[in-house]
């Protein structure tokens, strides 16, 4: 088995320890490209994904994995920093107004980022000012809005008007998620995409960024 094999089953099994050992050989090594060490990390946390749907695991393994990736990306950052060109895209993200859970949130926030985009995590119980505000500032491609309880609805909507009122909702695209989400709700809220998981979410992602 190879080292980035070795590697992204280090990351699916949710062994941070190992994760950041192996993240370090790969660093030390030239012979892996950025592009590369981020479709390892994409896939695992695809990989996660998908075990979490067929019902293999749950959240704390997921949450284990997220943790791996997260530990592997603190060795990794400036060795991608100096070997990527580009980024996949910049990334807003946070749980809505209202809300203040972060577990799905985190799990999405370290898929991204294991991607090759650029998260700034506003963390939760967010206002439709600060979102606005962070979009504007670090020029977001991508806004993704966490929702977890029912009564997030209108502060979904107030997001979107809000980015409206300050002319940015032609220039970012929107996502939205959560629980006690749906495609329906995104619709009637008016987002771009509706992403319910990990594999949804870097696909819609994909998507809205021009990928295939």
């Amino acid at each position: 088995m190879g080292l980035l094999d070795r590697f992204k089953q280090a990351l699916v099994a949710g062994d941070a320890e190992a994760a950041a050992g192996l993240a370090g050989e790969v660093a030390a090594r030239d012979t892996y490209s950025a592009g590369r060490i981020l479709a390892a990390l994409s896939s695992a946390m695809e990989e996660v994904g998908a075990k979490y749907e067929t019902g293999e695991y749950f959240i704390p393994e997921m949450l284990r994995s997220a943790a791996a990736v997260e530990a592997a990306l603190q060795v990794l950052d400036p060795y991608l920093f100096e070997r990527r060109p580009d980024h996949a895209g910049v990334v807003v993200m946070g749980t809505v107004r209202g809300d203040v859970h972060n577990i799905g949130k985190n799990i999405i926030v370290s898929a991204l980022r294991a991607a090759g985009y650029r998260v700034y995590d506003l963390g939760v119980n967010v206002s439709a000012a600060k979102f606005v505000a962070k979009v504007k500032e670090v020029n977001a491609d991508l806004l993704l809005l966490s929702a977890f309880t029912t009564s997030t609805k209108q502060a979904l909507m107030d997001v979107i008007s809000a980015l409206g009122e300050a002319g940015l909702r032609g220039r970012v695209k929107v996502v939205s998620g959560g629980a006690a989400h749906s495609p329906e709700l995104a619709r009637e809220v008016g987002v771009d995409a509706f992403a319910g998981d990990v594999k949804s979410t870097l696909a819609a992602c994909r998507e809205l960024m021009g990928g295939a």
